[in-house]
């Protein structure tokens, strides 16, 4: 039995049945291969897309955590810079969504599978 909390196992993209295999293959800023996760589980197998499309659903799970994050840092821009033009508060929102882009999709997957994927943790299986 994993002894990893769920809590670090979600925030290190672990498998959500065994908490032991990573999600994804290749670091969040391989440009070119970070959207890539696994098929299955390297160390209990168990199958990380339930249904074809099934991290669609992802997506909203994605615009509430950009939509968090631009409200907090529209907050503090306000709270520490006021006054300011508008335009502070899109450069500063348009380059938290270019450099965070990678990060905010591999976290929306990793909370739908949890939330949604319907994986129930019964400890290591082998």
């Amino acid at each position: 039995m994993s002894k990893r909390p769920k809590l670090l196992a979600v925030l290190q993209g672990r498998c959500p049945q065994c908490r032991e295999g990573k999600l994804f293959p290749h670091a969040a800023y391989n440009l070119t291969k970070f959207t890539k996760i696994n098929e299955h589980c390297s160390s209990c197998g168990v199958k990380f897309e339930r249904e074809p499309r099934f991290f669609d659903g992802a997506m909203y799970i994605s615009y509430g955590l950009s939509v968090g994050l631009f409200l907090v840092s529209a907050f503090i821009i306000y709270m520490f810079f006021h006054p300011v033009s508008e335009n502070v508060y899109m450069i500063a929102i348009i380059s938290e969504v270019v450099l965070l882009y990678p990060i905010m999709f591999r976290s929306s997957r990793v909370f739908y599978l949890y939330i949604f994927g319907g994986l129930k943790y019964g400890g290591k299986k082998k």
